[in-house]
């Protein structure tokens, strides 16, 4: 279901002192174990826990660098 190296966009319920809320954030997985996703910021996640809603891959779009195009000599 997941897989180290790809980046994820998790939906997660979080409490708070007001209630009962969603926590939305975009991870890269980097080891698994079991149920358990450790996250590149450290970050263990249980896929199994009541509080775990969804996780979508994120696709990678090309970076703006990378699809800059350079000007033609003699333009600035």
């Amino acid at each position: 279901m997941f897989n180290i190296g790809t980046g994820y966009r998790f939906l997660m319920i979080e409490g708070t002192s007001e209630g009962w809320g969603e926590l939305v954030f975009t991870e890269t997985v980097v080891d698994i174990d079991g149920p358990l996703l450790k996250l590149a910021s450290g970050r263990i996640i249980n896929s199994h826990s009541s509080l775990f809603v969804s996780a979508n891959p994120v696709t990678m779009l090309a970076s703006a660098s990378s699809m800059q195009e350079t000007a033609p000599e003699g333009i600035a």
